[in-house]
């Protein structure tokens, strides 16, 4: 049997932890220079003359400064530092979190544009028996879509272990285990055979047509 495939790793932690790290230290090293900036102006400004014309020089400097801090600052911080604040939280928090582990059987993946905790994903589609309703009820468990997808296939009996609904292990118990029927727009099973059936109907009907016709055309030759 294959072992359980960890999808995280503690190099993804430590990964995460050093981008993290380096966009903190960004925000820092800007937010000190801006601060410094704004300082020497502030200063200048003090030691002018009551009423000077290069009082209107510093405050439109530093107001400058401040548009263009900003304008880089709060979308950086809002956006790129945020994603990946998550993404550490979300990795350091995969040790420590309650986990449920399944047995389903895999039917497809379904991309959608979804965000689970500020993280793109994709929807991984299982298939479980509900024994009360004595039908197939779908399952869905959210893939990262920043890790390589995993090589299941229509019909494999997966096992697999969420975190926060994410799969963060799995493995493949039994390849095509299950074969999934096709369904129609009424919602009936499509059988092989009467596919194949209505094709070769199909096939034959040109078939007779060109008969009929050549039969027409010889008792036409006859007739004259």
């Amino acid at each position: 049997m294959e072992k359980m495939v960890s999808v995280y790793n503690d190099a993804d932690y430590l990964a995460v932890y050093k981008q993290k790290r380096k966009l903190w230290a960004f925000f820092c090293i800007v937010t000190a220079l801006y601060l410094i900036y704004c300082g020497a102006w502030l200063a200048f400004h003090i030691s002018l003359p009551y009423k000077d014309p290069m009082q209107k020089l510093a405050q439109a400097m530093v107001f400058l400064a401040t548009g263009a801090y900003i304008i880089v600052i709060f979308p950086y911080m809002a956006i790129k530092y945020s994603r990946v604040r998550r993404y550490y939280k979300l990795i350091g928090f995969l040790s420590s979190g309650l986990k449920n582990e399944e047995k389903n059987y895999y039917y497809c993946l379904e991309e959608k544009s979804l965000q689970k905790d500020n993280i793109d994903v994709i929807g991984c589609i299982f298939e479980t028996w509900n024994k009360k309703k004595c039908e197939w009820m779908d399952r869905e468990a959210y893939f990262d879509l920043e890790k390589p997808l995993p090589p299941f296939e229509s019909g494999d009996y997966v096992q697999y272990i969420t975190q926060s609904n994410f799969i963060v292990q799995y493995r493949i118990l039994q390849k095509q285990a299950l074969e999934f029927e096709e369904v129609d727009e009424d919602g009936n099973a499509i059988n092989e055979a009467e596919a194949k059936n209505e094709g070769e109907t199909e096939q034959s009907a040109p078939a007779s047509e060109s008969t009929n016709e050549n039969a027409t055309d010889k008792e036409t030759t006859q007739e004259e």
